[in-house]
């Protein structure tokens, strides 16, 4: 971003506060030293908030980690870490992808009678770690992935599909145990916080069987696995942070600093441009101060898409709403850091954000073509953070 004003710095700070509170490896030490866990431990780590969520693990467990496996996004690793670390692409897998699934699989059947097993899973860990039917190719997997992104569908659907083709979603990737105790800490970057969809349930048995989507592509279909039976484990789950975490932090900031806060709760789903409109309604009826929905949208994009995700669409879909006003400053955040394929995490508009980047006519030309992203950089309001060490889905923090 370009030179930020009050308003902007005031939602950046709150941003923060969401980030902070979520954190992988603060949530993680704070499970462990409020439930200590005894004797040796094994320790698997995925997701785009693996590496913090091991560092946390570490800290707290030391000499009681027997062995370790950490699997994360490119360039997510810490050299900190004390246990190998495979690095693979999101969020269109690649051969570390199925590299990452082998290793995996190698560990689980490897942890000795007497050790248990630590999971800790975060967003992300559905692209990161995979193994395929014997008729299925990384390309395949790749076009999937890319079909589902594209899809308009939400990350409940999304994971589904995944667990469907996959050896070892779903629940599948217990039956490489020898051991009989698993605990597991979650963040959560779903609705709900269902363990099961959450990195698409590695080590979760599924307690149905849910049908798949209806528009579910005719080439999909010869690769769907059989949902897996269920393993009798003894499994210990916990939610660590989610997006209602996230957005209480932003809250009690707020507060503390003397606004007015107006929490419009997990209210962030549907098609983006629905959203904006629902947000901005909103807006028109309410006082003056820090308003805050948490959630994640979904958006549809065309066979051809330029910069930018959901919060990047979202952002501007809001600016083209909120032209020439003089009383609202929008941040719309991912809080993993990633919006799509993006290293930006989302934006902060403006009622003068069109005038920065063009006009209301091109926004509109830009956010047909899934390219939000690009005027957004023009107008100078892209929000980037780096890597977040969390991934709790989306926040929405407008001061009014």
């Amino acid at each position: 971003m370009k030179e930020k004003s009050q308003s902007q710095l005031i939602l950046v700070d709150l941003f923060a506060a969401a980030l902070q509170a979520a954190n992988g490896k603060n949530t993680v030490e704070k499970q462990l030293l409020e439930h200590p866990l005894d004797g040796d431990i094994a320790v698997v780590s995925i997701g785009k908030a693996a590496t913090s969520m091991m560092l946390g693990a570490q800290n707290i467990l030391k000499d009681q980690i027997q062995s370790a496996l950490v699997i994360t996004k490119k360039e997510y690793g810490d050299k900190s870490l004390t246990w190998p670390c495979i690095e693979a692409a999101h969020p269109i897998p690649d051969e570390n992808s199925l590299k990452a699934g082998q290793r995996l699989l190698n560990f689980l059947a490897n942890i000795p009678e007497n050790t248990q097993l630590l999971t800790l899973i975060s967003g992300g860990a559905s692209a990161l770690v995979e193994v395929l039917p014997d008729n299925m190719s990384l390309s395949d997997l790749q076009k999937m992935n890319q079909w589902l992104i594209s899809s308009g569908l939400d990350i409940h659907a999304m994971n589904r599909i995944r667990q469907s083709v996959s050896l070892i979603k779903g629940g599948k990737a217990l039956q490489a145990l020898s051991i009989n105790k698993v605990t597991q800490l979650l963040i959560s970057d779903v609705r709900y916080d269902d363990p099961e969809i959450i990195g698409s349930g590695l080590f979760v048995s599924p307690k149905n069987n849910e049908s798949l989507p209806d528009k579910l592509p005719k080439w999909l279909e010869p690769f769907i696995q059989p949902q897996a039976n269920s393993v009798k484990i003894d499994t210990e789950t916990q939610v660590v942070a989610n997006n209602e975490l996230a957005c209480q932090a932003v809250i009690g900031k707020a507060k503390r600093d003397g606004h007015d806060v107006f929490y419009h709760g997990q209210d962030l789903y549907g098609d983006v441009f629905d959203v904006a409109g629902k947000i901005v309604d909103k807006l028109q009826q309410s006082k003056s101060g820090i308003h805050i929905w948490g959630g994640e949208p979904t958006i549809e994009l065309p066979k051809t898409q330029g910069r930018g995700g959901r919060n990047q669409s979202l952002a501007l879909a809001l600016a083209c709403e909120i032209e020439n006003s003089k009383d609202l400053t929008i941040l719309v955040g991912a809080t993993d850091g990633n919006d799509g394929p993006t290293d930006d995490a989302g934006a902060i508009v403006d009622g003068e954000t069109l005038q920065r980047g063009g006009s209301i006519e091109q926004a509109k030309e830009y956010l047909q073509k899934a390219n939000a992203g690009t005027f957004l950089a023009e107008a100078g309001s892209l929000l980037s953070t780096g890597p977040t060490d969390t991934n709790v889905m989306d926040v929405v923090i407008v001061f009014k």
